[in-house]
Parts: structure tokens; sequence; C-alpha cells
């Protein structure tokens, strides 16, 4: 695996990745490579590596596991530092709270949790997201599979021309792996197909293409195969779609008992805190209810978008 960073290449290759590797724009590639000159040789010399190098190249992303931790510290380190003065100004300077510095302590801790939560999660949706492209393309890659197999194509020929497409962008990808590792690795068909499906990021796909080197390798009708396969994943693909209409009216009733009521409920504490003259954790009536507006509301209605909007992608 390289580790060296160069001003044309601003991100370690992770290998089998480079003929489909989406381009960064010049700033995070800049920031990458800070960070990675930074701290990325310490991680790269670290052992237990296998597990992240595996998710990295299921999403997809063309960096090494020493930029990929290099990045996360030095970006949780600066949302530490963000989140110490912005809560020291917001509690200790304009609102004055007498617990100011538990404030400041819980804010800064939120932060660097996010911040190291939010990289977790970009793998893990990057990879989600590459599987849903990939399963939704799937059936049509099958059927076109079979169409060319039925004309006595033979097997590498298939997947050049596979490789070759201008539609189906994820697994054309695919494809463009297998013919990497053939023509530029060297490696036999068979071969190829096994290790692209143990790094992509489709169950069915990796065993769609496992099916597939077996099929070349014992030999087989191919062209039936393929068809079948197809009609499976399609009907794979429909059971998907129902289940996201369940999810809707799960979502819904989830924004309506803890979005919608518990936002009231906590208004009206507000204005019960207000009538008796009292406090809660420092703040009074005014304060919460400024914090309620412009903080919990719009991160619940956001949350709720973002899961239905995940929701709605995995089910198209």
């Amino acid at each position: 695996m390289s580790t060296t960073v160069n001003s044309a290449v601003a991100t370690p290759a992770v290998p089998g990745v480079e003929p489909v590797a989406k381009p960064t724009t010049p700033v995070v590639s800049k920031y990458r490579t800070f960070c990675y000159r930074l701290l990325g040789e310490r991680f790269e010399s670290s052992e237990s590596q296998e597990a992240i190098t595996h998710q990295l190249q299921r999403a997809g992303m063309n960096i090494t596991p020493g930029m990929h931790y290099a990045v996360e510290v030095v970006t949780s380190a600066i949302a530490a530092v963000v989140g110490l003065v912005v809560s020291l100004l917001l509690f200790e300077v304009l609102l004055r709270s007498p617990i100011w510095y538990l404030y400041v302590v819980v804010i800064t801790a939120v932060a660097v949790g996010a911040t190291v939560g939010g990289f977790n999660f970009l793998i893990t949706s990057r990879i989600a997201n590459r599987k849903d492209e990939l399963e939704r393309e799937l059936p049509f890659t099958l059927s076109e599979l079979s169409v060319l197999a039925s004309t006595g194509t033979s097997p590498i020929r298939l997947v050049r021309r596979m490789a070759a497409r201008v539609h189906d962008a994820a697994m054309t990808a695919e494809f463009k792996r297998v013919v990497y590792k053939t023509d530029v690795q060297g490696k036999d068909l068979i071969t190829a197909l096994a290790e692209t499906a143990k790094e992509s990021a489709s169950t069915s796909v990796r065993e769609s293409f496992w099916d597939l080197a077996n099929m070349i390798h014992q030999g087989g009708n191919l062209d039936e195969y393929l068809r079948a396969k197809s009609d499976d994943v399609m009907k794979l693909r429909r059971s998907v779609q129902e289940e996201f209409i369940e999810r809707l009216t799960t979502f819904l009733d989830m924004y309506v008992s803890l979005v919608l009521t518990g936002i009231l409920l906590l208004a009206v504490a507000a204005f019960l805190i207000n009538a008796l003259g009292s406090t809660a954790a420092g703040l009074n009536a005014n304060e919460l209810l400024l914090l309620l507006t412009f903080g919990l509301v719009p991160v619940s209605v956001a949350m709720t978008i973002i899961l239905i909007s995940i929701a709605y992608a995995r089910a198209e």
C-alpha cells in the first residue's frame, strides 16, 4: 500500500480502486494532504488496519487508513476548539450562567463526539449509498449480461463490454474493477471476479460475481443463470419498496409523539418556570425558549427529514 503524498496525488490510493476513484475538490485534497503530513505516517505504521481498509474499499474512498485517521484526529481537535470558544462566549459572556463551566465541558465533549461519530457515519453511509446504487442497477445489468451471453460472447468479452458502458455507473464501475485487475494487475478472470466481489458494498453483487466466477470455472448455462438471477433480484427490490411504505408510518408516529409532543411539553415547562420565577439548569424561561426555538426545533425537523431521505433513497 502506497503511503506517499505528493502534489499530483493528494490522497494515497487504496489498492484496487484506482480506476473508479471519484475526484475530490481542491480544498478537500489540500486539507487531507495537510492532515496526512501532520499525523498520517504515524497511523500508517500501526497494525490491525485490515478492517478499516476493507471498509474504505467498500465505501469507494480512495484513501489509506493512515490518512483517514489523520483527518479524523485533526478535525476532532478543530471541533473541540470551536466548541470551547462558542460555549464560552454563549454561556459565560452572553448568558452569564452560574454553571457556565458545565455547559462548556458538555458542549465541547459533544462536539468531539459528534465529529468522531460523523466520520464513522460517513463511511457507513457511503457504503450504504453504494450498496443501494448497486442493487438498484443490478437487475438490469444481469438482464443485459443475459442477452449478451445468449449470443455466445466469451466471459472476458462480456466483462469488457459491461465495463465500457456509459449507463448504470455503479455497476459499470464494478466491472471496471474486474478489468483493472485482469489487464493491469495480471490476474485471471475468475480471481478478478472473486476479489471484486469481496470489495463490493452489496451482498447481492458479491453473490452474483461469485456465482459468475463459479459458472465460468465449472461451466454451465450462463444465460439461464443470469436470467433467473435477474428475476430474483427484481423481486427483492419490490419487497424493499414495500418495506419503505411501512417505514413512513413509523416515521410519522415518531415525529408526532417525540418531536411535536416533546417540544410542546418543553414549551409548557418554560412558561411554568417563568410563572414560578425559577430557573432550569441555570437558564430562565426566555433563554430556554430561545434554545428551543433556534436549537431543538430545527435539529428535530432536520433529523426527521434525514431519516426519511435515507429510507427513501434505499427504497428507490
